[in-house]
């Protein structure tokens, strides 16, 4: 299978849109064809060879792997409706990564930009399946109306993370912003960080009691692509509240409690 490079070049500074850039797609390409696909650069249409270089080679491996190197802040859209194999990101990557992807793989070394893995445009559902990991932070929108997959996010995640979540799991090692779960209806959000939820939206937290927790927050396999930034210490209870209620929401976030005041 291809694992197919793309770095960008240095002096890049315009809003690059790669929305219609299909990992299934370009692995049954030539490298010049693929460097001659076009993609949204600013208002302009651009070829993609003229905004990054390019590097194309066959592997063992049974799936196909995309990886962006160098500084992709302004790199938009990556992985949008993402179905298979892997992408790699080797530093920052912009908004909306993961837009509505129903498979496959994305992991980021630093950090995300704001709608990671949510929908655009006029569509009513985010992220249906695959799997998100951030080594760094996210931004506002993290996992809003998901309806499947999993979203691992090491450090901190901004304003109304798990917005509208339907299904799936959402992890936050670090803190979160405001309207955490803002119109959460299902799926589970873990946080990391002891976490006061406001009572009008969530339930009071009881201790949660499952066998399910351990097993996902300390098997290797997790350990090894979700290691929280900052863990609590001193935390060894855990609480889970129900939400959004002011919406008849039963979603669960799962928490530490802060000391009381």
């Amino acid at each position: 299978m291809k694992a197919i490079s793309l770095r960008l070049r240095t002096g890049t500074t315009e809003s690059i849109d790669i929305s219609s850039l299909r990992l299934e797609d370009l692995v049954e390409r030539t490298p010049d064809q693929i460097s001659h696909l076009v993609i949204r650069v600013d208002s302009l249409s651009v070829q993609l060879g003229e905004i990054f270089e390019l590097e194309s080679q066959t592997t063992g491996d049974s799936h196909p792997t995309l990886v962006l190197k160098g500084d992709c802040r302004r790199v938009h859209h990556l992985g949008h409706q993402h179905r298979v194999g892997r992408i790699m990101v080797e530093a920052d990557i912009g908004d909306h990564c993961g837009a509505c992807m129903s498979g496959g793989s994305i992991r980021i070394a630093g950090n995300a930009g704001r709608y990671l893995a949510a929908p655009t445009g006029s569509r009513k559902g985010g992220m249906d399946g695959g799997q998100i990991v951030v080594g760094g932070s996210a931004g506002d929108f993290a996992g809003s109306r998901m309806r499947r997959g999993e979203i691992w996010i090491a450090g901190d995640a901004g304003a109304k993370v798990a917005a509208w979540q339907v299904a799936g799991t959402i992890g936050v090692g670090g803190v979160v912003g405001n309207h955490v779960g803002y119109g959460m209806r299902r799926g589970t959000l873990i946080l990391a960080a002891a976490t006061r939820l406001p009572e009008f939206r969530f339930t009071t937290p009881i201790e949660l009691a499952t066998p399910f927790l351990a097993l996902r927050l300390h098997n290797s396999a997790l350990r090894s692509i979700w290691p929280p930034a900052r863990p609590e210490t001193g935390l060894t209870q855990w609480f889970t509240s129900r939400g959004d209620r002011s919406i008849g929401g039963i979603g669960e976030v799962w928490h530490p409690l802060p000391p009381p005041n």
